[in-house]
């Protein structure tokens, strides 16, 4: 772990206010909107619990365009194009062999987990209903993984005091332990961390969406699908984002930062650099709503819970959501002049988060700053 010494960089204050303090007035909040509970049985569209282990994620790697039966349901078809290219096709068989029509591909948006410069690729998700055969037709430079996030073998169980620990911590968050994340996939084969995360000060927020499917019955199978997309497939080494909310306005933890209090962040209050925005990732904290909101809205939950996080975060690190800032990248030098609370497309040329997202934006800065303003709500400021 690497606590980057930039005293040029000043740390977010945090103004004698205690992170758990800060975490059980979040928690008071979203609560209040909807049930960000702790972990329960695994059931359809809910997280894994830590007393029912998560399946592996399965994946296979189609190396041309054309059928491919990958031997387990295909759930969702990640693909990677140079940017520019001409949607890819799909179409997928249900178990009678009878073929859906041919779909072009969602516009997806780039990413990359560089600091050096702009990502240059566009990434996209195709949602499949569990079918045993997809036939794929992809552009020249395109590569495509299937993916299924609920049928491998089950995973050695979590440690409870993950989970236990941030119930502990009033953390209306879900562990990585509580939606199944494969800490295994951060690992080489030699057992060494294939990116031991780095910390630096937050200067932005970034607003994503997932680009999946909307009305997703197992939401928590989507996180694992995406996290082994992104560590594996990618070469991200863990999750690109640092906090995932979902339909039903629950919060999961996204990429991991071994802090036990706040995730994505170290005890000093520093962010792990993720991996969202190509080129503009060290500094910029990363939150993506699961789904496509291109020409549909969130739900009110997801929302609500958007706005409440974005509201505990930017109040303990002393950033103005309605300012507009010059993003200086720490370790290349890249700026950009960026609206405090970013969508991805203020950083370049992309879909995300969608068209109905983007314009939501504005009203939703106004909001962030209405909750920072309220009296009640004293504990997100620092």
């Amino acid at each position: 772990m690497v606590h980057t010494d930039r005293p040029d960089v000043e740390t977010p204050a945090v103004g004698g206010l205690d992170r758990r303090t800060l975490l059980g007035a979040l928690g008071a909040g979203i609560g209040a909107a909807t049930v960000l509970a702790t972990p329960r049985p695994a059931r359809a569209g809910a997280p894994t619990s830590d007393r029912a282990p998560a399946p592996r994620t399965l994946a296979t790697r189609p190396l041309r365009s054309g059928i491919v039966r990958p031997g387990f349901d295909a759930q969702v078809v990640a693909l990677r194009s140079p940017a520019g290219s001409a949607p890819a096709r799909w179409r997928s068989a249900d178990r009678s062999g009878a073929w859906s029509r041919w779909a072009p591909a969602p516009g997806g948006c780039t990413a990359g987990a560089g600091d050096a410069a702009p990502a240059t690729e566009q990434l996209a998700f195709v949602t499949v209903p569990n079918a045993p055969a997809v036939d794929l037709d992809l552009p020249p430079g395109s590569r495509a993984v299937v993916l299924n996030g609920t049928d491998g073998p089950a995973l050695r169980p979590a440690s409870a005091e993950v989970s236990e620990r941030s119930r502990l911590a009033g953390l209306p968050f879900l562990s990585r332990a509580a939606w199944g994340a494969d800490e295994s996939l951060r690992f080489d084969a030699a057992g060494v961390e294939k990116y031991p995360p780095t910390f630096w000060p937050v200067q932005t927020f970034t607003v994503h969406h997932t680009a999946t499917g909307n009305d997703d019955p197992d939401p928590a199978a989507r996180m694992r699908a995406i996290y082994r997309y992104q560590a594996i497939d990618l070469g991200y080494g863990d999750f690109g984002y640092h906090f995932l909310v979902d339909e039903a306005g629950r919060v999961y933890e996204g990429r991991r930062s071994g802090g036990d209090v706040l995730p994505g962040f170290d005890p000093a209050g520093w962010m792990v650099n993720g991996s969202h925005v190509g080129g503009y990732n060290a500094g910029n904290v990363g939150v993506v709503l699961l789904g496509t909101f291109v020409a549909r809205e969130p739900t009110a939950a997801a929302r609500r819970s958007l706005t409440l996080l974005l509201a505990a975060l930017t109040g303990w690190c002393h950033v103005d959501p309605l300012a507009s800032v010059t993003y200086v990248n720490p370790i290349s030098g890249l700026r950009r002049s960026v609206p405090a609370i970013a969508g991805h497309q203020d950083w370049g040329p992309t879909e995300c988060p969608g068209g109905v997202l983007s314009g939501m934006l504005g009203d939703l800065r106004q909001e962030i700053a209405a909750v920072l303003a309220d009296p009640r709500r004293s504990a997100f400021v620092g």
